[in-house]
């Protein structure tokens, strides 16, 4: 399951990014994340991404460098 988490600067004051992580993937998983950026990209959306090798983790992050999308959050009370 990703999760959500919003940015936090380096001063620790909040920023306007959202990171989504996807935990604990296979290697068949991961081959699937690199293929649907691959396709995103051809379609003209692109953000940052990382890995953390330690968690086999996988990251999109929404934030300045976000392009051909707009990220809008509907928080539930």
């Amino acid at each position: 399951m990703s999760k959500y988490k919003f940015g936090i600067n380096r001063d620790g004051k909040k920023s306007d990014w959202v990171r989504i992580e996807f935990p604990n993937m296979s290697k068949k998983q991961m081959e699937h994340m690199f293929k649907a950026e691959k396709e995103l990209l051809k379609a003209g959306v692109g953000f940052d991404t990382g890995f953390l090798f330690s968690e086999k983790r996988r990251d999109w992050e929404f934030d300045w460098s976000l392009k051909g999308a707009v990220v809008k959050i509907k928080k539930e009370i």
